[in-house]
């Protein structure tokens, strides 16, 4: 936190534009509450690294413009790991969980009447440990912190949201989102829009970079200095982009139009695919049937014919039939006779003997390859027990080999017993491996669950011992930090009381200096600061004394002040009135009537014609001059003397809002045309068009009375004494003299307010003296009472000396808490060391185990390696048994293979021994009966051969009959049903024809063949059958199947909708019958009825003629929006950035550094412009719109054409608005470059270089841009702030001088920080300046303030700050 002084009232404005007044912070980082004041909007502060200064600038400036919480916004280094909560609570050290805190800026103006106006933007700020910035609000408002708006309540801590929200009801606003505060300050302060407040507070955030030099990037520079530039009128692109909206809608009338025409087309074309699917399978039917007539013709011939033929054929086969029957009973005769002979017994018995030898053959053939096969598989079976057995002897070695291991490992891991019992003593007794894995793995589990239960107590044993040594570290040193607090408790003590006394002694001798600044009872002040200065409970008394006599004197002064301010103003506004009106009459002016208030500023102007009283003059000098006077106030009382005269006299519009005097009739009597004449001066050309002749008839419809002349009841009448009517008005006034009426009166007038004016101008100048003698008087009392003010004795030292007290305080009894924290920690740590040992050593051994970490590691190797043995062991047992297995196997197997062999081997030869006898019994019978038998046997085959084939010539002859009869009955029928169908076709053909005519009356056979000649004379057969055939050859590519017929079908209902919408927005209609014959559309366009073919052609032509007129639409928004406003707009404003860019390098030319070096800005085409932009840019550039020629304006037409069509299809969703903002920005096309010379010659500013040459030519270009940005605001009254942190550091004494001299140039308020600088330059007229100061170990800022006025520097006074709460942070 920090204490101050109170002191100095609140700041006041000083200019017209807005200026930053001060800034502050209310429970933020190490503050309560502070404030740091301007200087002619400047702000330095100053101090060692770590006081605190760019956390300052961070919370406050451009965060304020900004509204972003984000760290790389907020931090001018952009540390993401600066999070805005430890600003709060200072990264757990804040004494609460949770803070609330505001900072905000004040900035303040002048009216044109010198009334201030003030603006205040402020955030505030709630964080809660472990939740981070739980909540924030922004505010704007017109109040002033500390004076109408307090941030604090009457106990010290910052107010809530919703309290600021009815403190600043009707004054201010408060907002709950960035974006919405971030408008509202761009509303209230700049008027740049949303994306060029951005673009500002994206070059304040990059000019805050400490130092900027290390990171020149050429690109960002240009692009913060094009964003200075001001953008493309917006109410111009929003003229042209109107323009073009309305050429779209245009456009989508004509896109309708050629939608419809297209839809036309289409649906023509599928029309007349319908039709000609339709047309085809219409003429398919009378061609069809004409055919199928023909075919019926000559079916029936040839069934004719056939009848005949399968007649004949049926007589010849039966007379065939007739003679196969002999043939056949000869044959049956003669196998007869054959078949009873003693030869064929014979024959019998030798066939069976044949049979039999040659069964017995294939039989011992089979028993003798099933005797080979069994001796072959008898030897492999001997083969695989020869296999079995040396894979069992092998396996038996193994596991021999694995059991000794398994031993050796068992033995290693203290487990012999345990190995003997339940592995080799099982494994002998022939159980399975499963069953002995099982129970081994049980017992190894056992063991290892035991070592890791003794090691996590060994481990639980050693933290234990860890934490006791470190316990009893801690307390050595709690030990010592108390003793170290305990003496800086007493001498903090002794610190204060010397401190109270100092600060009591030097306010005593302070009010007995003042002259102004007197408490009304000095001894009870002093009593109470006495007491106080103990306790520094509540506001210092003599503060609080001072505040009081300084609030009661300021009144008085204030109310001085601001009598005198209203007698200066009222005088100065006298004095400039009749300056203006000396000036006039001097030269020769005269001065009218008063115009009366229901008469408007522009009634007069321009318009021809004038006030009767300089248009006549009195005829003679026959009036005395009472009479004159009495006429004029007549005159003017009535509104006559000033009334308007025209040319026509006649009122043009119902807003002239003027009088006007009109020619009457003439009056019965004496008119003014008796006394006054017609003096228009011809000279003047708005009188030149008034003849005399209208003045006079204007004159002689006034009546003139003599002065005892009574009014008439009605008419215009005047009298000379004053009196008047006006129709129902009448009226009287006087006045001593004519003033108005002839050029006499007029000069004579005009002198005597001259000798007035003059003499009433000297005296006011006479008041001025003295007003300002009052005002120096009045002035030189403020001084003395705001030194008065400033020299009361400031407190912090005595604040400092109590804090100090109050930390010492807390700092002892911390240290007590933390020694007694450690020494109950050390108790505690001692007995669970103890606790943890003694369950260690029992533990081991109650498991038998060892009770040091190495050992148990031992052991749990040991147990690792037994269980890999065993697991190596189980295979090689399980391998030994399945080997012993398959021996046993193999040897029955081997038993069983001889056996069959043998058996195999005794039926090969039984067989044998049968077939030899067989052979012998069949060779001796055909020995002796063979030759008869094969003779009887010849002779049978010879007959059978003669059956068969007279059993064959009888089938085929059958099938001959049968075919012959069928034939005959079939070639009957046909001819019976053809001469039916024959009759049937013929109708048929008759109704296809009718049909066909009908289709043909449709319209859609034109439709499908609109160049085929149909005549409609006749439709015989004859005629109708060829144009059905001429059809069908024009349509023989057309699909007409059924498919494409539904197909057809469906897409032509589709379409008809498609059209009749397209149609419909035009007011036509296209409607469809469905007749028997087809789909007839029926269209009515443009009120007549339609076919198809007609619409399309209509359509067309309605298109064509609507382009024509898009046409000239287009160019002439192309002449008179696009080249005469856009590119003359363009041309305007690329000049001006010319001479921008001149007068920004003329600033930056007469402040070189001290080595020489000038910078300069080079505004040129950018890598990436668009094409043709030289050439229009050398067309802006070379002379105004106004003298282009007709290649001028096409070529610059065409290139602003080809940027809007680019912008169009980068983002085609766009608006046109959004279109030509982006298309239209002569900003995008070009870019900056920034250039130094130096040595003679321009090179890149961002080459190699000094490191203060680098900060110069990174920042100086960075202030132009920032310049050039707020000269291009819409609010004429912007502030003009820039933020720099570590302010030109590198850079010598004269360019510093120069670089702050630059900004003065510029214009540009500055808040910036340094560690070393102070700002004090000749060229730096006046600057506010905060130097911070940190002790470590104290959460605290001291600030002390200095100001300089462009001639030397001196300490300032403390603002006046609310009352703060009185507890300090943790160091």
């Amino acid at each position: 936190m920090t204490s101050t002084v109170a002191g100095t009232p609140l700041p006041a404005p000083g200019r017209s534009r807005w200026q930053p007044l001060r800034v502050g912070l209310v429970d933020l980082f190490y503050y309560d509450v502070e404030e740091f004041h301007f200087r002619d909007g400047r702000l330095l502060m100053r101090g060692n690294n770590g006081t605190g200064k760019s956390k300052v600038l961070a919370l406050t400036l451009p965060f304020l413009l900004d509204g972003d919480l984000a760290s790389h916004r907020v931090e001018p280094d952009a540390d993401p790991k600066k999070r805005m909560e430890w600003n709060l609570l200072l990264g757990g050290e804040h004494p609460h969980p949770e803070r609330l805190g505001y900072t905000w800026v004040e900035f303040g103006r002048l009216d044109e009447d010198g009334t201030a106006r003030y603006t205040t933007l402020g955030c505030g700020l709630k964080a809660v440990a472990g939740r981070g910035v739980a909540r924030h609000w922004y505010f704007v408002t017109d109040q002033r912190v500390g004076g109408e708006l307090r941030l604090l309540d009457s106990t010290g801590a910052a107010i809530s949201r919703d309290r600021l929200a009815d403190a600043t009801d009707g004054r201010g606003l408060v907002y709950d989102s960035a974006r919405s505060y971030r408008r509202a300050v761009d509303e209230a302060l700049f008027g740049l829009g949303e994306q060029r407040y951005a673009a500002l507070v994206d070059l304040l955030i990059q000019l805050r970079q400490p130092q900027l030099s290390k990171r020149p990037s050429e690109k960002a520079l240009s692009q913060a200095l094009t964003e200075s530039l001001p953008p493309m009128d917006q109410a111009v692109v929003a003229d042209v982009a109107e323009a073009f909206r309305s050429l779209d809608e245009e456009k989508e009338q004509l896109a309708v139009m050629v939608a419809a025409e297209r839809a036309a087309d289409a649906f023509l074309q599928h029309y007349r695919r319908y039709a000609r699917v339709a047309a085809r399978r219409k003429a398919r039917a009378p061609r069809g049937q004409h055919s199928r007539y023909e075919a019926l013709r000559t079916e029936l011939n040839a069934a004719e014919h056939d009848f005949t033929m399968a007649v004949e054929a049926l007589a010849e086969a039966e007379a065939r039939a007739e003679e196969l029957g002999q043939q056949r009973a000869g044959l049956r005769a003669r196998d007869e006779a054959l078949r009873a002979g003693p030869e064929m017994r014979s024959a019998r018995e030798l066939e069976q003997a044949a049979e039999l030898a040659g069964r017995t053959v294939r039989d011992a053939d089979r028993a003798a390859a099933d005797a080979l096969r069994a001796e072959g598989e008898l030897a492999r079976s001997a083969d695989r027990l020869g296999a079995a057995r040396s894979r069992t002897e092998a396996a038996e070695r193994a596991s021999e080999t694995v059991l000794a291991l398994s031993g050796e490992a068992a033995e290693a891991a203290g487990l012999e017993r345990e190995h003997a019992d339940r592995v080799v003593l099982p494994l002998a007794e022939e159980k399975t491996p499963e069953t002995v894995q099982r129970v081994v793995d049980e017992f190894t589990d056992r063991r290892l669950r035991s070592v890791a239960l003794v090691e996590k107590q060994v481990a639980t044993a050693q933290v234990a011992a860890d934490d006791l040594d470190r316990a009893r570290r801690v307390l050595e040193d709690a030990e010592g930090e108390l003793a170290h607090r305990a003496e800086m408790r007493a001498d903090s003590e002794e610190g204060a009381t010397r401190a109270g006394q100092d600060h009591l002694a030097a306010v005593r001798v302070h009010f007995a200096g003042c002259s102004l600044l007197r408490p009304a009872s000095l001894e009870g002040t002093l009593d109470e600061l006495a007491r106080w200065v103990e306790t520094l409970v509540g506001a210092d008394p003599s503060r609080v004394a001072a505040q009081q006599a300084a609030a009661e004197v300021g009144a008085e002064l204030a109310r001085r002040r601001a009598a005198l301010e209203t007698e200066q103003r009222q005088a100065r506004e006298s004095h400039d009135r009749l300056l203006v009106e000396l000036a006039e009459l001097r030269a020769g002016g005269q001065r009218g009537p008063l115009a009366p208030h229901t008469r408007s500023a522009e009634a007069r102007r321009d318009r021809p014609g004038a006030p009767l009283w300089r248009l006549v003059d009195f005829a003679d000098d026959s009036l005395t001059a009472t009479q004159r006077a009495g006429l004029e106030a007549a005159l003017e009382a009535s509104g006559l003397l000033d009334a308007w005269v025209g040319p026509d006299g006649t009122v043009v519009s119902a807003d002239v809002g003027d009088t006007l005097a009109t020619a009457g009739a003439p009056v019965d009597g004496p008119s003014l045309a008796v006394l006054l004449r017609p003096a228009a001066d011809r000279a003047d050309p708005a009188v030149a068009e008034l003849p005399d002749e209208l003045i006079a008839r204007v004159l002689a419809g006034i009546g003139l009375l003599a002065p005892g002349d009574e009014l008439p009841g009605t008419g215009t009448w005047l009298a000379l004494d004053g009196r008047f009517r006006l129709g129902a008005l009448t009226g009287a006034w006087s006045k001593p003299a004519a003033e108005y009426l002839g050029e006499g009166a007029r000069e004579q007038a005009r002198r005597a307010r001259l000798a007035l004016v003059e003499a009433e101008i000297a005296r006011l100048e006479g008041t001025f003296t003295e007003l300002a003698a009052r005002g120096e008087s009045l002035e030189a009392d403020y001084r003395v009472l705001a030194a008065e003010q400033a020299a009361l004795p400031d407190d912090a030292a005595l604040r400092d000396a109590h804090a100090a007290v109050s930390a010492a305080h807390r700092e002892y009894t911390r240290a007590t808490q933390r020694r007694e924290a450690a020494d109950d920690v050390a108790a505690e740590a001692t007995a669970a060391s103890d606790r943890a040992m003694t369950e260690l050593h029992s533990l081991a051994e109650e498991l038998d185990l060892p009770s040091t970490g190495g050992c148990l590691r031992d052991l749990r190797d040991a147990l690792a390696r037994y269980r890999e043995s065993l697991a190596a062991l189980w295979p090689a047992v399980r391998e030994t048994r399945a080997a012993r297995a398959t021996v046993a196997t193999e040897q029955a197997d081997h038993a069983r293979a001889a056996e069959h062999t043998a058996e195999l081997a005794e039926r090969s030869r039984a067989a044998a021994r049968e077939a030899v006898a067989a052979r012998e019994r069949h060779e001796t019978l055909a020995a002796t009966v063979g030759a008869a038998v094969a003779d009887l046997q010849r002779q049978l085959t010879e007959v059978a051969a003669a059956l068969r084939e007279c059993d064959e010539g009888e089938r085929a002859l059958r099938r001959e009959q049968d075919a012959a009869i069928g034939f005959r009955a079939a070639a009957d029928a046909v001819r019976s049903r053809v001469r039916t169908e024959i009759e049937e076709t013929v109708r048929t053909r008759a109704e296809a024809i009718d049909t066909f005519r009908r289709f043909a009356g449709t319209g859609l056979l034109a439709v499908a063949l609109p160049d085929l000649e149909v005549t409609t004379d006749s439709w015989a057969p004859e005629p109708a059958v060829r144009l059905a055939r001429a059809v069908e050859n024009e349509l023989e590519a057309v699909d007409d199947s059924d498919p494409a017929w539904d197909q057809v079908q469906r897409r032509i209902t589709e379409e008809l909708k498609d059209l009749s919408d397209a149609l419909a927005r035009h007011g036509h209609t296209a409607a469809a019958r469905m007749l028997e014959d087809g789909l007839v559309v029926d269209i009515v366009f443009q009120g007549r009825e339609r076919s198809v073919p007609e619409l399309a052609a209509a359509l067309g032509t309605e298109v064509g003629d609507r382009r024509e007129l898009l046409s000239a639409r287009e160019q002439e928004i192309l002449e008179n929006h696009l080249i005469t406003e856009v590119a003359g707009t363009l041309q305007e404003l690329v000049s001006a950035a010319e001479h921008q860019v001149l007068g920004m390098n003329g600033e930056l030319r007469h402040r070189p550094t001290s080595t020489g070096m000038l910078l300069r800005l080079v505004w040129r085409p950018a890598r990436n412009a668009p094409g043709g932009l030289s050439a229009a840019r050398d067309r802006l550039l070379r002379q105004s719109s106004d003298a282009w020629t007709a290649a001028d304006r096409t070529a610059l037409g065409e290139f602003l054409q080809a940027q809007i069509e680019r912008a169009r299809n980068d983002n085609p969703a766009g608006t046109w608005l959004e279109h030509l903002t982006a298309a239209l920005d002569y900003r995008a096309w070009h870019e900056f470059g920034i250039e130094r010379h130096q040595h003679g010659k321009w090179q890149s500013a961002t080459g190699p270089a000094s490191g203060g040459e680098r900060v110069l030519s990174v920042s100086l270009p960075l202030f132009a841009a920032a310049s050039s940005h707020y000269a291009s605001a819409g609010n004429p009254h912007a502030p003009r702030l820039v933020t720099l942190d570590e302010a030109f550091a590198g850079v010598d004494d004269d360019s510093r001088a120069k670089s702050l001299g630059l900004l003065a140039a510029f214009d540009l308020d500055v808040v910036m920080t340094s560690e070393r600088e102070w700002g004090c330059y000749p060229q730096v007229p006046g600057l506010a300046i905060a130097q911070l100061s940190r002790v470590d170990g104290v959460a605290a800022v001291l600030v002390t303030r200095w100001e300089w006025d462009g001639r030397q520097r001196s300490r300032a006074r403390d603002p006046e700050l609310p009352g703060q709460r009185q507890e300090t942070l943790p160091a």
